[in-house]
């Protein structure tokens, strides 16, 4: 099912983030939100997850995962325990959850090192591990907030490449809240943007392209990256 976002009000002290906001996510598509910081992207995200307060109604099809821009692993855990914990509870066989969890580890490229603690990863591979725990919990719906920010161009391309091989494996509806527009535009089916206090959205676009073709140097994409910039600096 889609989700659904129904007048959705949003108050920290005396700023209203969102006032009646509504809008529909479309099942197993990427939506990306664009906006500046402190916009109310990861409020956004928050209010899906109901970790925070807020007035309206929000649809949604059971539980969602979360990839944040931390990897949060619990550090003192192996690989494969992080991993376990989202399973334990959907599926009580212990063989089961090995099964989905090696499979898993081979569609990040982790196999064989699954023993490892976080001290022992780099900042790309645990990242790649937050990854694979969102995908393993059977949720319908995935929550991405700003999970590349700060990484170099090379571990950024390559950690996009890993979630669109994990996201063509498996489709989820999927928010993905950034302020980078490449991102956006590698990732997302559709295209929104949000600006202002309250929050409105003040672009809306899609993309049709498959995920593992595109390129930013492609015409099409360098004119809809300027229409993008042209709403930023409108903000």
């Amino acid at each position: 099912m889609d989700l659904s976002v129904k007048n959705l009000s949003v108050t920290f002290g005396d700023k209203k983030i969102f006032e009646n906001f509504s809008y529909v996510f479309t099942e197993g598509k990427i939506t990306c939100v664009l906006g500046e910081s402190g916009i109310g992207k990861s409020t956004l995200l928050n209010c899906i997850a109901s970790v925070i307060p807020y007035e309206g109604e929000i649809e949604k099809d059971g539980a969602v995962s979360y990839i944040f821009q931390e990897d949060r692993l619990v550090p003192t855990l192996s690989v494969f325990k992080n991993l376990e914990l989202v399973l334990k509870g959907v599926d009580k066989d212990k063989k089961s959850r090995k099964e989905k969890i090696d499979e898993m580890l081979k569609l990040v490229e982790l196999d064989g090192e699954e023993k490892k603690i976080k001290s022992e990863l780099s900042g790309g591979m645990a990242q790649r591990v937050a990854m694979a725990r969102a995908f393993l919990y059977p949720s319908k719906v995935l929550l991405l907030d700003e999970p590349f920010k700060g990484l170099d161009p090379s571990l950024k391309g390559r950690l996009i490449k890993t979630f669109v091989r994990l996201y063509k494996n498996e489709p989820r509806t999927a928010v993905f809240v950034t302020h980078a527009i490449d991102e956006a535009l590698l990732l997302a089916d559709k295209i929104i943007m949000i600006k202002d206090s309250p929050a409105v959205i003040s672009f809306e676009s899609e993309i049709e392209i498959e995920k593992a073709e595109r390129n930013l140097s492609d015409d099409s994409f360098d004119r809809l990256r300027k229409k993008l910039l042209e709403c930023w600096e409108q903000v």
